[in-house]
């Protein structure tokens, strides 16, 4: 385990210098496109990768995005989940992607740090990459792998969204898909298998707010089965 999180890290740190390599040449050649989202998340239930995390949570995120060509992206951000019903769960994080576009494929690696206090799940470095593949302008499929130094093992999932438009200024999205663990927290083999139904109305073309509805159904003996619903509010700047 301790050879695949090398192997990961030297990865990730060959594409954020790749990443930063590209920064610099843009900044010579354009302007740069910035843009920043502030996100507040409500939920039921906190269910994460199939594992039960807290009953009912807040959760707020800061987060940017660097444009750095019309196929490079670079998304930064930070967040704090708090439980609000029993227990006292919280997880603070800071998270990085690049994303890289080749025709209807979009690479990102992404390394995530996250802090728990009073959770099953242990503080460390989610470190991994994804693909997605856009089928067409409403159905596109990913495909993501991590190492997880906290957990000492690996997770990764299949991943099918559908878009639909609804009105000019609403829209619903539905998203499915099955997870897999390797050694997570003791855990591996096909885990679980999920869905989440948004419908996300524009108040303005800066805020927005999506409701939406969600379940895991566990595959692994010991995934839980769960079915919640919560709200996004977010404001675009």
């Amino acid at each position: 385990m301790k050879l695949i999180a090398s192997a990961s890290i030297l990865s990730l740190t060959w594409l954020t210098s790749i990443a930063a390599e590209s920064a610099i040449d843009k900044l010579s050649d354009e302007e740069i496109k910035f843009g920043l989202e502030g996100l507040t998340t409500w939920r039921s239930e906190y269910m994460y990768r199939g594992f039960k995390l807290a009953d009912k949570s807040m959760e707020f995120q800061l987060s940017g995005q660097v444009s750095l060509s019309d196929t490079e992206t670079i998304d930064i951000g930070l967040y704090f989940d708090t439980a609000t019903g029993d227990g006292d769960f919280t997880e603070t994080g800071a998270f990085f992607d690049f994303s890289k576009n080749i025709g209807d494929l979009t690479y990102t690696a992404k390394l995530t740090l996250r802090d728990y206090s009073n959770s099953q799940f242990k503080s460390g470095a989610d470190i991994g990459g994804s693909v997605n593949w856009k089928l067409n302008d409403t159905i596109d499929f990913t495909a993501l792998i991590t190492y997880d130094t906290g957990a000492e093992g690996a997770y990764g999932e299949m991943k099918a969204s559908a878009y639909k438009k609804v009105s000019d200024s609403s829209y619903l999205l539905f998203k499915t898909g099955v997870g897999a663990t390797a050694q997570y927290y003791d855990r591996s083999g096909f885990h679980h298998l999920f869905t989440k139904l948004e419908y996300t109305y524009n108040i303005s073309q800066n805020v927005s707010v999506s409701p939406f509805v969600g379940s895991s159904i566990g595959i692994h003996e010991d995934a839980v089965n769960s079915l919640y619903g919560g709200v996004y509010f977010a404001v675009s700047f």
